[in-house]
């Protein structure tokens, strides 16, 4: 029933479209190819809700890196000048502190985990951007992901649909027979 699509970011099982119905179920117990349908849903389901938040991450993140890498490109546009630059930065959530900048050489960068690393501003900036490229990329995949999921899991609703009916109908002429 299901195929593996390696092209995306995530190897996720492709949902096979049922066609013909009765040439599917030959053979088959509707009630375990039912219950076989629903955890493959399931599956997609948890896959969806794990790229939203990943999402939800991401989005998150890019702005941040964008601050970051443009307060990194003032400071390098500043840096050799002589002029003082007042500079607001954030210290925690909701409290930030005021600082005059001369000439900085280098920057502090939260790295995550509680960790913080001192860079030159040529690194920092360098780092900076490739971070926001990659988050930018993650971003495009996880789009892309997300869809091919939310495709996957209409297909399985559609078939575990079909499915039913066929059962049902299969049922009732097994009732009027009788």
């Amino acid at each position: 029933m299901a195929e593996v699509e390696p092209e995306k970011g995530v190897t996720v099982p492709k949902a096979k479209f049922i066609d013909d119905v009765d040439a599917y179920m030959a053979g088959k117990d509707p009630e375990g190819t039912l219950h076989e349908m629903q955890a493959l849903y399931q599956q997609y389901k948890q896959i969806e809700q794990g790229l939203q938040q990943n999402r939800i991450r991401l989005g998150n993140k890019l702005p941040e890196i964008k601050r970051a890498l443009d307060t990194v490109k003032l400071l390098c546009d500043k840096q050799g000048s002589g002029e003082e630059l007042d500079m607001h930065f954030e210290l925690t959530d909701s409290v930030y502190a005021k600082a005059k900048v001369k000439d900085a050489e280098s920057v502090y960068l939260w790295l995550g985990a509680n960790v913080m690393l001192e860079y030159p501003l040529g690194e920092a900036l360098e780092l900076l951007q490739t971070n926001h490229k990659n988050c930018k990329n993650n971003l495009a995949t996880n789009q892309g992901d997300l869809a091919f999921v939310k495709d996957n899991i209409t297909i399985t609703e559609v078939s575990i649909a079909r499915v039913y009916n066929w059962d049902v109908k299969k049922r009732k002429e097994e009732g009027e027979k009788k």
